[in-house]
């Protein structure tokens, strides 16, 4: 039976880059790199203004790959219409059956050199087939792709209507120059069809996590450099909204009279890495990076994931926070502000690790839909170090929750009948009754005004930091 887990994080650990103030209070970052401000479908790199191509990605079921049309781009840093998606297909060819271990809506399609092959699947949240996922050649071709092709540091601001996509190539993997630091400094992106920011090939931390035997929760990439790096700048608001690419097939040869089919591309996060990513904050840690999730998961990443400073805030409608590799994915939370609302669609733990989950500092609250699934999940088990965290959800017959304050257990609960002696209602934000949970799950518009994590019960102090706290604790290579 899950459980679900409910902490309030007590230490709040800051890291980030040097900077100054003006007499404006308005950020100064004195660290070396680019300058890309975005104007919605227009971009410029320290002045200068990046090269737009004509070049577009299509996808079909008549042809067994996927294809490019237009001029082939060239440079480091260029915009092209690209984006990868999920097309609209007729609904009729869908068929709910079982497929890779689970009941998918899987696309049939049929031609002379390969009969009945799938095509795509679509994941079964409900009665209805979920459209909202697919989407028009139109629609994609107006959601621009900012590529980053060229390792730095890039100091991000503006708004922009499309995804911003890092690629240094395969061989990045093991290439320790391979990173790529985004400072964000005060920037709106909104990607309608697909992630709105997507670390495809950088830096890999942990690169000979295949050869290893066993696998624990202590890897912390919070302490390595990444190839992907997000620096959340002091006093800025930062907000990433995306959607997912569910499942696109290929066939792959015929065997035996059946198709192979071979996964051609799934993404699932708004804010992705394919690599292991760390999210770090500044001096003041007071920086703020927003991320929506308009059709499933938040923030994901393929193998490991550190939060380290600043304050994260994710709304989605299926998991929260997910880190995906079977037994042996890490998230390692070490500080910062972290606010989950998960759940708001049919499912969702708050954070699914499919590996690991360990804690060892911040302050985390973490809300999954108690008619859905878990406020924190993982395959392998959690380990609080430190910090205090709150994650409330369900255990699938019922709610419950643990209380970990610095690092060591205060209550455990079986159902949300009856709080803790000394953690009432009183200390929770108003409107926030344990015995009044919304029968349709929690979301955006029936959760409690004052459901704040500036509204801390009484006692816990955000702003008491560790002596690591501060820019001695910057993603190392990133210059001060």
């Amino acid at each position: 039976m899950k459980k679900i887990i409910l902490v309030l994080m007590t230490v709040l650990l800051l890291a980030g880059c040097q900077s100054e103030q003006t007499d404006d209070d308005d950020i100064v970052i004195t660290s070396d790199g680019y300058s890309i401000v975005l104007s919605d479908d227009k971009a410029s790199i320290d002045g200068e203004e990046i090269k737009e191509y004509d070049y577009s990605w299509h996808i079909s079921p008549e042809k067994e790959e996927a294809w490019y049309e237009g001029e082939e781009p060239s440079g480091d840093i260029y915009i092209a219409h690209d984006v990868v998606y999920y097309p609209e297909l007729n609904e009729e060819n869908f068929v709910k059956e079982q497929y890779d271990d689970e009941t998918e809506w899987t696309y049939h399609y049929e031609n002379e050199e390969l009969a009945d092959y799938l095509f795509s699947t679509l994941p079964v949240l409900g009665d209805d087939l979920p459209v909202e996922m697919m989407h028009s050649e139109e629609d994609a071709y107006n959601n621009k792709v900012l590529h980053i092709n060229k390792a730095g540091t890039y100091h991000l601001s503006g708004s922009w209507h499309g995804q911003i996509m890092i690629d240094l190539g395969d061989e990045a993997f093991d290439d320790e120059s391979a990173v790529v630091t985004l400072i964000l400094e005060g920037v709106d992106v909104t990607c309608d069809v697909a992630p709105a920011l997507l670390y495809k090939n950088v830096y890999e931390a942990d690169n000979t996590w295949e050869e290893k035997e066993e696998y624990s929760g202590d890897v912390n990439v919070g302490e390595m450099t990444c190839g992907a790096q997000i620096v959340v700048a002091d006093n800025t608001v930062n907000n990433f909204t995306g959607a997912n690419v569910y499942r696109l097939l290929k066939a792959e040869y015929k065997k035996e009279g059946s198709t192979v089919q071979k996964k051609y591309y799934k993404i699932d996060g708004a804010f992705y890495s394919c690599m292991s990513m760390r999210i770090d904050g500044q001096d003041a840690g007071n920086g703020v990076l927003n991320i929506t999730s308009t059709t499933f998961e938040g923030l994901d990443t393929e193998l490991h994931l550190a939060i380290n400073g600043a304050v994260v805030n994710i709304h989605t409608q299926d998991d929260g926070i997910n880190v995906n590799e079977d037994d042996v994915s890490v998230l390692s939370i070490n500080g910062g502000r972290l606010t989950i609302l998960a759940g708001l669609g049919a499912e969702g733990d708050g954070i699914d690790s499919n590996g690991y989950i360990t804690v060892n500092g911040g302050e985390s609250w973490i809300v999954a839909s108690p008619y859905s699934d878990n406020g924190m999940d993982s395959n392998n088990g959690t380990t609080i170090n430190g910090g205090t965290v709150i994650a409330l959800g369900s255990n699938m017959g019922g709610s419950s929750y643990t209380v970990y304050i610095d690092g060591q257990q205060q209550y455990q609960e079986s159902n949300m009948g009856s709080m803790p002696g000394g953690f009432n209602q009183g200390d929770m934000p108003e409107g926030f009754d344990q015995n009044n949970m919304p029968q349709g799950g929690f979301n955006q518009g029936n959760m409690p005004e004052d459901f704040d994590p500036d509204n801390l019960p009484e006692g816990f102090d955000p702003t008491n930091k560790p002596e690591n706290a501060g820019n001695n604790n910057m993603p190392e290579g990133t210059k001060k």
